[in-house]
């Protein structure tokens, strides 16, 4: 069953990354169609994130794993969203349709964006050069 996951995972890999170039390619020659299955794909592929993710953590707790080791990085999310909910401008502009609220959770999702982005880069630059130093 492992090798059939990870080529699947291959498959929607190429699969997402083939519809993002072409919605890429639409978008630059101006078709708003483009946009529009951009977003989606978007969506889609976030969502299957979010599933894949919880559904790791509860079958690695069925398979022998702990709750420990599956409930730490949920709480890690829920810590980093709280601090960029908390860092986030809630200002709106009155030429916008968007509340308040709407507004701060806007906000608070592009600090966890840029959060994630820094981790992510800081956990590849570390393992680059712990594997450069052995």
């Amino acid at each position: 069953m492992h090798k059939r996951s990870g080529l699947l995972g291959n498959i929607a890999m190429w699969a997402i990354t083939g519809l993002g170039a072409v919605f890429f390619i639409m978008i630059m020659s101006g078709s708003e169609a483009g946009i529009d299955g951009g977003l989606y794909l978007t969506y889609i592929a976030f969502g299957l994130g979010i599933l894949l993710a919880v559904l790791s953590g509860v079958i690695s707790v069925f398979t022998g794993g702990n709750l420990k080791g599956a409930l730490i990085p949920i709480g890690a999310f829920l810590a980093v969203f709280a601090i960029a909910y908390v860092m986030a401008d809630g200002t709106v502009k009155p030429t916008w349709d968007l509340t308040e609220s709407g507004s701060k959770l806007i906000s608070a999702g592009l600090t966890m964006t840029g959060i994630a982005m820094v981790v992510a880069v800081g956990a590849a630059v570390f393992g680059w050069v712990k594997k450069l130093i052995s």
